[in-house]
């Protein structure tokens, strides 16, 4: 199992509106891809939100070769959806991590 981790550091003068549109837009839109199991969408705590607020966007994915399919099929759009949306409001770095162990 795979988490593909999406870390954005959103401006305060369209944090709420990006969290709004967040839950009731792109998530949906990127779950309709069929790729990602589930998601969690979090707010970092302890971190300085001088100049705005992080969250964690985390998707969970089968295995390398289904994430390679999202990559070459849907990334792009999904990205290019954000970024026109909120250009020059937010900082946001991706990255794929593997599960080593998992408990409930």
């Amino acid at each position: 199992m795979l988490l593909y981790n999406i870390t954005n550091k959103v401006e305060h003068g369209v944090h709420d509106e990006w969290v709004s549109w967040m839950r009731q837009s792109y998530i949906p839109h990127v779950m309709e891809s069929g790729i990602f199991e589930d998601f969690k969408f979090s707010r970092l705590l302890g971190v300085d939100e001088t100049d705005g607020i992080t969250y964690a966007l985390q998707f969970t994915i089968s295995s390398r070769p289904a994430f390679d399919i999202y990559q070459e099929k849907f990334a792009y759009e999904h990205q290019q959806m954000h970024d026109l949306r909120y250009k020059g409001n937010f900082v946001s770095f991706r990255s794929l991590l593997d599960v080593v162990h998992h408990g409930h």
